[in-house]
């Protein structure tokens, strides 16, 4: 740093000499040459120009919900809130559409009719694109940790402290509800061996919080990112052959088995498992400073096949049990692919779009995980408050049922889980 700023001085001393060799060749008065004239412009600190030279900050995912500190990537451009709001629109929808795929489900099961001819049967293709965001934006927050073995008890760290807190706080509520009206807990078995393996997130099969499931995905992925950070970017082949054996092992036969064995989906063998190795792919294109190619052919083809696979569920499936995979693992490497596309075509767009209401998309996609999470416990209590309007009006229970979830999500992301972010981000951080 002080080698630079040495070279600073040197530079500036330079055109103060030529200045002064001209003004005594010229016979020029000192006094009519302007005193800036004799000024080189001093170069911004070091770290000003880091800032100024700064390509891209993003907010940090997790399946679906990402971190809130910004980082610098290279080949993109973020917006001048420091996130690239194509991907926060993405994720909040992303949310909303598993948000409308279960509500649909809880009206159909107490009101016995289904809402908008079940046109978001479809709805749960906003966790294959968590998954592919997922691996997408680990691959961008820690990319300064990769071949660097220390980092990897911080990286967990950090993980944790954003996976954890409001997973376990909307868990341990109900886990008290459960407590207090069994008949809430439904058919689950709560033991203490299996509370203990629900709360860490590891493989279980009767979890409190039941969209939980693909929060155990995303442990794994971590796990296996350590990888990375301890042997470099070749260690990502490791992860890719997982996705790919994940997939291939889908298609047997004794994937069913399988599946029931480690809950209720495979934590091991699910074609979801995939969508991480995308999302990496995409971050090291990104990262390698390589442009892009075609990005608007690439986010149109991507946005198409969603559409196609989410028309082409829709009507195969509509008004069958939601439970049942009407398109199967082929279905999932679908919606994988076109996430994919979808996520590096929009971040290759990012610099050439002005997005209206910046600051609204900023806090809805920040409100993302919360509102996942969220959302099955808090339609549960609806449903049964809503239950007249229910019966008699299904659609506008619907509407103000999925009103009612996203501006609670919102509200608990700006005051509860934004202060635990911030009171427990500083164990995360290290001074190696």
């Amino acid at each position: 740093m002080d080698c630079l700023h040495g070279s600073d001085r040197i530079y500036r001393d330079i055109p103060r000499a030529a200045m002064s060799l001209l003004q005594r060749s010229i016979a020029v008065p000192k006094r009519l040459i302007p005193a800036r004239a004799m000024e080189m412009p001093r170069r911004a600190p070091y770290r000003t120009r880091e800032r100024i030279g700064r390509k891209a900050a993003l907010h940090d995912n997790r399946a679906h919900g990402s971190g809130e500190e910004p980082f610098a990537g290279q080949g993109v451009t973020a917006q001048p809130s420091g996130k690239l709001i194509s991907l926060e629109i993405g994720r909040f929808f992303a949310a909303a559409s598993v948000l409308f795929y279960h509500y649909t489900s809880l009206i159909q099961d107490y009101g016995g009719v289904i809402v908008l001819d079940d046109i978001f049967r479809p709805g749960h293709a906003g966790v294959p694109y968590f998954f592919v965001l997922s691996g997408f934006i680990i691959a961008f927050a820690h990319r300064r940790d990769v071949g660097r073995r220390g980092r990897i008890g911080p990286f967990l760290i950090r993980r944790a402290i954003r996976l954890y807190p409001m997973f376990l706080l909307i868990s341990a509520v109900m886990l008290a509800g459960f407590l207090l009206v069994p008949s809430l807990g439904g058919e689950r078995v709560l033991t203490p061996a299996g509370l203990a393996a629900d709360l860490l997130l590891l493989p279980h099969a009767d979890a409190i919080l039941s969209i939980s499931w693909s929060l155990r995905h995303e442990v794994l992925f971590y796990l296996l990112f350590c990888a990375i950070i301890a042997w470099g970017w070749r260690a990502a082949l490791l992860i890719a052959a997982w996705g790919l054996g994940s997939f291939a092992a889908s298609l047997l036969p004794a994937f069913e088995g399988a599946a029931v064995k480690l809950g209720s989906t495979s934590l091991l063998l699910s074609p979801l498992n995939l969508g991480f190795p995308l999302g990496l792919g995409v971050g090291w294109l990104v990262l390698s400073g390589r442009a892009i190619p075609f990005p608007r052919l690439m986010a149109g083809a991507g946005g198409a096949l969603l559409a196609l696979l989410w028309l082409l569920e829709w009507h195969i499936g509509k008004g069958t049990a939601h439970a049942l995979s009407v398109l199967g693992p082929w279905g999932d490497l679908g919606y994988l692919a076109a996430s994919a596309l979808l996520i590096a075509g929009l971040v290759a767009l990012e610099p050439a779009r002005a997005w209206r209401w910046e600051r609204l998309w900023t806090i809805v996609g920040g409100a993302s995980y919360t509102l996942y999470l969220l959302h099955q416990p808090l339609g549960s209590v609806l449903v049964r408050l809503l239950r007249p309007l229910v019966g008699a009006a299904p659609l506008t229970a619907w509407l103000l049922a999925s009103l009612a979830a996203i501006i609670t999500a919102v509200a608990v992301h700006l005051t509860i889980e934004k202060w635990m972010l911030r009171t427990l981000r500083p164990l995360g951080r290290s001074r190696a």
